[in-house]
């Protein structure tokens, strides 16, 4: 039901305004919505990039901070399992020259002073906590009953572990120290001692801050631990932040947790969301193909199919927008090989033909008809009239010869072949005989010929019996035939022949009248036949051939000029005429 409404519909709106709905509806919107579909595939590639790259620098963030860590944490592990560096703590000294003295010798001993080297020359710092009241408090040794009320402090004991990462800001620093803490807490290894020990490595958050930012700035970052932050690229301004509005912000973004010694830390990334502009700009190359491959190039080809169709179909609607039936005109230069060239060609056909109805039924009137009929069988009449009778007169002078010298049984048999070819001359009704009526009047005529040329002629007629029924003007033969005998024959004194052939032959029926008589030279029959080609009434009249002429023009009228004519001849040695008729040209007496 939809189906036969919407080609209902169709049907009333014009040709150009289709085509502007089949682009919107085979082109325009499906290729709007492939390149939607295909520009989302490219812009979630890019958001997927977009994450996929800053999960990457996140998880370098981590291992920076990790190997900055383990460095640390290797170094701090060692010192605290130097049995060397505990036994001097564990010691009890007895004055301050004892200290030094013992201090000294541990010193030059152990490689622990290496060690600290190694922290403090990557921006750390190493303390060691004693609860010794003998240890002289320096760079390194503290005395552990000065550091119970600190936040550090306060903060390893309430974590309950051996091994501690603290990072928080802290407000009870003293002036100058930095306030920022990323430090690693160990508690020592005791050797059967009851001094407490415990090593603190502060490392410098403004050189792990650095390290981050070698990586990239591109990007906002935030290593935070709960809502503290401890590392971001603006500086150490920033303390405190709510992540959930960070979120709210910006679109895209990459979170990754690292989890060390108790302490968990939490490293956002974030990036402004994918712009529409820079997405194109990136992409500009794929864009602009797929703009020309799936909606420029087709429009375009859609536009010529249009033009190619809509053009034709305009041409061929003012051509049949005649007023009149007889003022339609051809279509000029109709171009292609497809349904509307095939149209144009037969409407060609249509008019051509209209024409010749118009020329042949409306144009001239039926008394013109009739006299143009009337004309043309007088013409036929006139050639058939115009045929040289001087055989006649010959065959007649022929039985009064013979009638003098022989007896009345020869001259009726010359009577009745003489009556034969009068009744075939005389028979106006038709003006076709077929070939075996034809050579009957041949073999008539030679028959008559040799009483007067006696033994200087022979003669042989061979028909094929599948020509025998084919329609051909009469009189045409014997005509060639008579020329042979008067104009070849007669003009030689020793004996000749005549030879009649008519056989088919790649589709032509050919007819071929042979002669053995005194021939014609190449020039002679170079005129005849330019003769035979440009024949026409008027030419025939009073000329040289007329029989011949006569013969060759019927024949041309016969077949609609389809005829050919070739002569071979030898002066002295004869002469042979062959007629071409194609056989799609005659027809058969059924």
């Amino acid at each position: 039901m939809i189906r036969k409404y919407l080609i209902k519909f169709l049907n009333n709106i014009k040709l150009h305004n289709k085509f502007l709905i089949m682009y919107l509806f085979c082109v325009i919107i499906p290729l709007i919505i492939a390149n939607a579909i295909i520009f989302n595939s490219i812009y979630t590639k890019e958001y997927n990039n977009r994450i996929h790259e800053l999960d990457n620098i996140a998880s370098k963030y981590i291992s920076t901070i990790d190997s900055s860590l383990n460095y640390n944490t290797r170094i701090a592990r060692a010192i605290s399992g130097n049995q060397q560096l505990n036994s001097f703590l564990n010691k009890k000294y007895k004055n301050l020259n004892d200290y030094y003295e013992k201090y000294y010798d541990f010193v030059n001993k152990s490689y622990f002073q290496s060690l600290v080297n190694l922290v403090n020359d990557r921006s750390g710092k190493i303390m060691i906590y004693v609860d010794n009241p003998t240890i002289f408090e320096s760079s390194t040794f503290k005395q552990m009953s000065k550091i119970k009320d600190k936040e550090w402090y306060k903060r390893y004991v309430e974590s309950g572990l051996d091994e501690c990462l603290l990072v928080f800001y802290d407000d009870s620093a003293e002036l100058g120290e930095s306030r920022k803490r990323f430090m690693f807490i160990k508690k020592m290894q005791s050797f059967d001692s009851s001094c407490e020990k415990i090593i603190r490595v502060d490392m410098n958050s403004e050189e792990i801050r650095n390290q981050l930012l070698r990586i990239s700035k591109e990007y906002k970052m935030y290593v935070c631990c709960d809502d503290y932050v401890a590392f971001t690229q603006y500086g150490t301004a920033i303390l405190n932040i709510k992540i959930d509005n960070i979120k709210e912000e910006y679109k895209i973004m990459s979170h990754k947790e690292y989890s060390a010694y108790g302490t968990k830390l939490d490293v956002y990334l974030f990036s402004n969301e994918l712009l529409l502009n820079s997405v194109i700009l990136a992409n500009r190359w794929i864009i602009i193909f797929l703009l020309l491959f799936t909606l420029v190039i087709p429009i375009l080809v859609m536009k010529i199919i249009e033009e190619s169709l809509t053009m034709r179909i305009v041409k061929l609607g003012d051509a049949f927008n005649g007023s009149q039936v007889d003022k339609f005109q051809p279509i000029s230069s109709v171009e292609g090989n497809d349904e509307i060239s095939a149209l144009m060609y037969n409407y060609n056909n249509i008019v051509s033909i209209n024409k010749d109805l118009i020329n042949s039924l409306y144009k001239d009137k039926l008394k013109e008809r009739e006299n143009d009929l009337s004309r043309k069988n007088a013409e036929l009449l006139a050639l058939q009239s115009q045929i040289n009778p001087h055989f006649l007169f010959n065959s007649l002078e022929s039985i009064r010869m013979h009638s003098i010298l022989k007896g009345e049984e020869e001259t009726a048999e010359m009577v009745e072949k003489l009556a034969l070819m009068t009744r075939q001359n005389v028979e106006w009704g038709n003006d076709l005989v077929t070939v075996k009526k034809e050579t009957e009047s041949i073999e008539a005529y030679l028959y008559l010929q040799s009483y007067r040329f006696g033994d200087r002629l022979s003669f042989d007629v061979d028909v094929e019996k599948s020509c025998e029924d084919y329609l051909i003007p009469k009189l045409t033969l014997v005509t060639f035939v008579e020329n042979a005998c008067v104009h070849g024959i007669e003009s030689k004194s020793s004996a000749g022949w005549i030879f009649v052939r008519v056989y088919q032959k790649d589709g032509d029926l050919c007819m071929e009248i042979e002669d053995t008589g005194g021939g014609m030279t190449d020039q002679e029959i170079e005129n005849l036949l330019k003769s035979i080609e440009s024949v026409s009434i008027d030419q025939i009249k009073g000329k040289k051939h007329v029989g011949i002429l006569n013969a060759c023009l019927r024949l041309k009228i016969h077949t609609n000029n389809d005829v050919t004519f070739s002569i071979d001849s030898e002066v002295g040695v004869g002469m042979c005429v062959l007629i071409r008729i194609p056989i799609k040209r005659l027809r058969r007496n059924v």
